[in-house]
């Protein structure tokens, strides 16, 4: 497990960090907790150099930050006890809050660009939320716990369906859009997951999160294929499986069940055929395989039709998931 685990934390270090993409972060992360268990620097020096470069060229200068690896920042000023990361948490805060509302609170990041200018996508579930909790845990400051509420809260009434699946998008003159997508619905089982561990089970807001997030899980049992894996477009066993909401989905059970946030009772089986699927397609060399490309909101076809390679939204759950066995 060690080696497998080193492996899979050099593959995430070879990616060109954009600073920032939708999912790095998630890889960031991993790596943290790599060098954790390994007890190896290295992997969170990376870390450390990559966000010292974000402070030198300014956090949350731009909307563009929207995707930056905050919890992230919180995490190494609760390492290094360095208040420059926990000031460029509170700005990159101020960004969030800075975002146009919608009616459901949720909150349009690209309120600057010509096209994606009233859409939210469901990947930010796993940015936002879990980033303003642990804001609010290192400064003590309840109104960031609000403020993640509002934006987690915000995104699941817009994109939650009845049935607890989410959609990918969200446009304010036409409605959602885009697929049931497999690594989306992963994004808000993580965010939901990660923010309930630590919102106060006294804040108004957490039973409502909880049951939503309770809605997904049974929302997923039924369409996991029986290799483990899910389809990438969830409810299309015609489209081809994808290994990522695997390994999002055996990490997120997994913290759901030691926080209590889930009763393990009813997922335990979902969380074991989930993480035996992702183990079996780590290459030797320490790659998730099945993994789909970058996705855009789009036809079904977008989804259908993403090529396969190695991305930190594959090596960085993937990561989180080991690091719980390790």
């Amino acid at each position: 497990m060690t080696e497998q685990l080193a492996a899979v934390a050099r593959v995430a270090m070879r990616w060109n960090y954009r600073v920032w993409g939708f999912g790095e972060a998630i890889a960031l992360r991993g790596l943290l907790r790599a060098g954790d268990r390994l007890a190896d620097p290295a992997m969170p020096g990376f870390v450390h150099g990559v966000l010292r470069t974000w402070l030198g060229r300014g956090v949350a200068r731009s909307n563009e930050d929207h995707v930056g690896a905050g919890r992230e920042l919180v995490e190494l000023y609760h390492r290094l006890g360095d208040p420059q990361f926990l000031d460029a948490a509170r700005r990159l805060a101020g960004l969030n809050e800075w975002f146009p509302r919608g009616a459901n609170g949720e909150r349009y990041h690209r309120a600057d660009t010509p096209g994606w200018r009233w859409q939210i996508w469901v990947d930010c579930m796993d940015v936002d939320g879990p980033f303003l909790a642990a804001l609010a845990q290192a400064t003590g400051e309840d109104r960031y716990y609000d403020q993640a509420v509002e934006e987690l809260l915000g995104y699941a009434r817009t994109l939650q369906t009845d049935g607890g699946l989410l959609h990918h998008g969200f446009e304010r003159d036409s409605g959602r859009n885009g697929q049931l997508w497999a690594r989306g619905n992963g994004w808000a089982l993580m965010g939901l997951v990660d923010t309930l561990a630590l919102l106060p089970r006294a804040h108004p807001a957490w039973t409502e999160l909880q049951q939503r997030t309770t809605a997904l899980a049974e929302a997923l049992v039924p369409l996991q294929d029986e290799s483990g894996l899910w389809h990438t477009v969830v409810d299309d066993r015609g489209t081809y499986l994808e290994s990522t909401l695997a390994a999002m989905a055996a990490y997120a059970l997994h913290e759901a069940f030691a926080s209590k946030v889930l009763d393990a009772r009813r997922f335990a089986d979902m969380e074991r055929r989930a993480r035996t699927a992702m183990h079996r397609e780590i290459s030797p060399d320490g790659e998730l395989r099945l993994v789909s490309d970058a996705t855009p909101v789009g036809e079904h076809a977008t989804y259908a039709s993403r090529p396969f390679g190695v991305f930190p939204w594959g090596q960085g759950p993937l990561l989180l998931a080991l690091c719980q066995e390790a």
